[in-house]
């Protein structure tokens, strides 16, 4: 059951789900066809409004912004990342390993088959550090999340995050903006997240002006915005190396702008009228239902679809995804979760006479 201090949240909660609902529909409705990962099916039929539902990546990076800085506020950097370790690894394993064993009983076309060595490499999520890829080409954006919170945990370790955020958000765009403009280092780039730093901080701006509305946050926001919408136009350049596509400069400025927007809105927007319990709960899912979407809907498309039951096949996937999703996000991760959170505050309690010391 939802605490009184996430009803903020609820707006935001329905939003993410929206975004991972338009990464999925960009998956199946538009990469699926032009990679072939579907066994050779596709839904050309949406590939015009599909294409664009990248930008729910956008979205989930800017309400990731913000719910960390909130997340941030007040606790320790101890207490920071025992809450991240505990909401991220446990769904994040879990969902790795049933999309190993979907994998294995469903091969799809061009991605190689699972290995021991690959499924154990997730249980670090950041697999490429042991020279194994990601269980599922959606990961990626979770690494780029756990580099913002270990950012986000060194300025809570120094004590500069509750006043330094006014310091650290300009500066992390001064340098994403001269390495995407000038410098080109793929480290900073990965380092620094140069490329989605605009979106970051937007959220996390957005967050302190609902307690601050001053000139200097006003100005920080509106820093933020220009350089995410700046960043759209840099990362657009891979839908022509990946996809062969030329979308159309206005629609890809517009949809990023409406992205913000949405976000803006329903940070400060009253929670829609719906019951609580419902609010959260749909929230919830968005996470699972991200890790387990794509490779799983590819192994599925390429297994079981042909052009003629292809949209029966879809509306069942969709459908076991949500009911799978759900099973996790009720059953599991609450559970697991805690069972983190108890251990970390032994742990922590273990280490007070360590430190009077």
């Amino acid at each position: 059951m939802p605490t009184s201090s996430a009803s903020r949240l609820y707006n935001l909660d329905l939003l993410r789900l929206v975004s991972a609902a338009m990464v999925l529909v960009f998956h199946y409705g538009f990469r699926m066809a032009i990679s072939g990962e579907g066994g050779g099916v596709g839904f050309p039929e949406l590939a015009p409004v599909a294409m664009w539902g990248d930008v729910g990546l956008f979205v989930f990076f800017a309400i990731s912004g913000f719910v960390i800085a909130m997340s941030a506020q007040n606790r320790s950097a101890y207490d920071f990342a025992a809450g991240r370790f505990a909401r991220l690894w446990p769904t994040f394993v879990l969902c790795a390993s049933i999309t190993a064993l979907v994998l294995l009983a469903w091969p799809v076309p061009g991605i190689a088959r699972p290995t021991l060595a690959q499924w154990a490499a997730q249980f670090v999520i950041v697999s490429r550090i042991f020279g194994q890829p990601f269980m599922d080409g959606a990961y990626w954006t979770i690494v780029y999340e756990i580099i913002f919170y270990g950012w986000v945990f060194l300025l809570l370790a120094a004590g500069w995050f509750r006043k330094g955020w006014r310091v650290a958000v300009p500066v992390w765009l001064a340098l994403s903006v001269f390495n995407e403009l000038v410098l080109g280092s793929d480290v900073v780039r990965k380092l620094l997240i140069t490329e989605y730093s605009g979106f970051f901080s937007f959220g996390l701006v957005l967050f302190q002006a609902r307690s601050r509305f001053d000139r200097l946050t006003a100005l920080l926001l509106a820093l933020a915005f220009a350089w995410a919408i700046a960043a759209a136009y840099v990362i657009e350049p891979r839908m022509v190396d990946q996809y062969g596509i030329v979308r159309n400069a206005w629609g890809v400025g517009l949809f990023t702008v409406l992205g913000l927007a949405a976000v803006a809105l329903a940070a400060f927007a009253p929670a829609l009228p719906i019951p609580a319990r419902l609010a959260y709960g749909l929230g919830a899912l968005t996470y699972p239902l991200y890790l387990l979407h794509q490779h799983i809907g590819y192994a599925v498309f390429a297994r079981f679809a042909d052009a003629q039951n292809r949209w029966v096949v879809a509306a069942l996937l969709v459908c076991a995804l949500l009911g799978l999703s759900w099973a996790i996000a009720a059953l599991v991760e609450p559970r697991c979760r805690r069972a983190i959170l108890d251990l970390a505050a032994r742990l922590k309690r273990g280490f007070r006479p360590l430190e009077a010391v």
